[in-house]
């Protein structure tokens, strides 16, 4: 077998691998985010035309979109002006944001993980290594939490001054 690329000088995306070897999600949640984040960084999605851009129909690209929502890649919320919604807003995230709430082990934090090369690309603080929900590899998936970057994006959102660093973990 042999994968044939072709030279990437424009019109391609750069992701992080984690959420394609994340097993918890199904092919159809994969593509739906791959798909997302390769959109640029401000572009407003609208369930309705996302549908439009693959041919699976409504009810398979609603379950999809909710996986993602259920493992923390999406966030949904609805922008309120005198108490109607007058739309919605959608966060992408390319790492899950849920993780600490899913009895997953945070106290595995291996520097020897990271990739030298490439860590001018990560956008972080902090490393969190964990097991994913796949019986058929040991592989350990590593996730790149931008808790600064997303901290000071909802303070801006919210006129408000929150701290991203974190004084007690209990």
């Amino acid at each position: 077998m042999a994968i044939i690329r072709v030279e990437k000088k424009e019109n391609y995306v750069v992701l992080d691998r984690g959420l394609l070897n994340d097993a918890r999600l199904s092919w159809k949640a994969k593509g739906i985010l791959a798909y997302m984040l390769s959109m640029p960084d401000n572009w407003v999605f609208y369930v309705e035309e996302l549908m439009k851009h693959g041919s699976d129909g409504e009810r398979s690209f609603r379950s999809g979109f909710n996986e993602l929502k259920k493992f923390g890649y999406l966030e949904r919320f609805p922008v309120y002006e005198n108490h109607q919604i007058v739309k919605w807003e959608t966060i992408v995230y390319e790492v899950p944001q849920n993780l600490l709430s899913q009895n997953v082990n945070v106290s595995n934090i291996n520097s020897h993980t990271i990739n030298q090369q490439n860590e001018a690309l990560l956008n972080t603080d902090f490393k969190l290594n964990t097991k994913l929900l796949n019986t058929d590899s040991k592989d350990i998936v590593e996730f790149a939490i931008p808790f600064k970057e997303i901290i000071d994006y909802l303070n801006k959102q919210a006129n408000t001054n929150y701290r991203h660093t974190i004084t007690s973990c209990e």
